[in-house]
């Protein structure tokens, strides 16, 4: 498992990269341009990297739902992700996003 800061780091590199993707093809539609530019990145190689660091605990593919489905945790809102009790799984940052699955490592 990493640790901490290097996952926070490699999270937002990866946030960053996608920004940048999603900014660019704002401009060009807002430039009259048709179509979506599918900018080389390797966000697809770093989810699997941190999904094996976190096998034990990433068994729902926690890491991918927070990148795609939560946009990194700017989606993030109560009762969207909860424990079997009902209780907020909070993922509004990667920080929350290491800690969840530190817990869920049995």
């Amino acid at each position: 498992m990493i640790d901490k800061e290097l996952f926070i780091e490699v999270m937002e590199e990866a946030k960053k990269s996608d920004d940048y993707q999603n900014w660019l093809n704002q401009q060009l539609r807002k430039n009259g341009a048709g179509g979506y530019l599918f900018q080389p990145n390797c966000i697809d190689s770093v989810l699997k990297l941190l999904h094996f660091s976190f096998k034990e605990s990433d068994v729902n593919d926690t890491i991918a739902y927070f990148c795609f489905e939560l946009d990194y945790g700017r989606k993030w809102k109560p009762g969207m992700i909860t424990e079997k009790d009902g209780t907020d799984i909070i993922l509004s940052t990667s920080e929350d996003l290491y800690n969840y699955l530190v817990s869920q490592n049995h």
